[in-house]
């Protein structure tokens, strides 16, 4: 295999870019896993293929792939990162592009310092009747189940510095692994929110730019701004009619070749 991509990351969220369409690369889960290894291959939460669209009204489709092999639906810092790749490597003029996901069609907008916006709908309630009992029963604290092309459950707490998140995932995984569920823990004060995140297929991330959007989609609704703090960085959300615009950074790291 020879596999030219570059590494990015998005406050943290690192990913491996891979250019699929001036030469198309089929990806399998055995190679995902490889590549994946921080010790003997390249390493990243999440792998991003850059393709040509499928839809006539779309710029570019983006797959996504867990560190385990297996896809995900969307990645919002991967988007922004996806989108500084496309700019700089001149796949598109440096300007709005619409980008196709397996779930969502997602704009996109370049910004100074190598920011990027997001417009994106508003997560939508995850009414599933028996899952909503199971999960009451086993929480006690306040939690949003939302989808956004992606599962997430998010559980409001007074402090998520010192929680055990992975203990926390064990218990759950239960319930929420059948539903593709990722699962959040967050806190709010009176000028921001913080959030940390166990991912599906990967673990805990420095930043889940999707949960965070589930989490600022809550509060809204109450309001035109928020920011959310993760380990890694911020985002700052802002309502956009019946849409929510995403501003985040986006950082190169380096570019490389694999060759085996």
């Amino acid at each position: 295999m020879n596999l030219n991509f570059e590494k990015w990351h998005g406050n943290g969220n690192d990913f491996v870019i891979v250019d699929s369409i001036k030469k198309k690369i089929r990806m399998d889960a055995n190679k995902i896993v490889k590549i994946s290894d921080r010790n003997k291959g390249i390493g990243f939460d999440q792998l991003i293929q850059i393709c040509l669209p499928t839809r006539a009204n779309q710029n570019f489709f983006i797959k996504f792939y867990n560190a385990d092999g297996s896809e995900a639906e969307m990645c919002l810092n991967g988007i922004r990162c996806a989108s500084q790749y496309i700019w700089n490597n001149k796949f598109a003029p440096k300007g709005v592009i619409n980008i196709q996901t397996k779930s969502k069609n997602i704009i996109c907008l370049p910004k100074k310092k190598n920011k990027v916006q997001v417009l994106v709908d508003s997560p939508k309630i995850i009414t599933k009747q028996i899952l909503n009992e199971k999960l009451k029963k086993n929480i006690k604290e306040n939690f949003l189940l939302l989808n956004i092309g992606n599962n997430h459950l998010c559980i409001k707490l007074k402090s998520i510095k010192k929680i055990n998140l992975i203990a926390m995932y064990d218990n759950l995984k239960s319930i929420i692994k059948d539903y593709d569920i990722n699962l959040s823990i967050f806190s709010k004060n009176s000028e921001f929110i913080q959030i940390r995140t166990y991912e599906n297929g990967v673990g805990e991330t420095l930043s889940c730019g999707s949960a965070s959007l589930c989490v600022a989609s809550h509060y809204l609704t109450k309001k035109n701004k928020i920011i959310i703090k993760s380990i890694g960085g911020e985002l700052d959300f802002q309502k956009e009619n019946h849409s929510i615009l995403i501003t985040g950074p986006t950082n190169f790291i380096y570019r490389g070749n694999l060759n085996e």
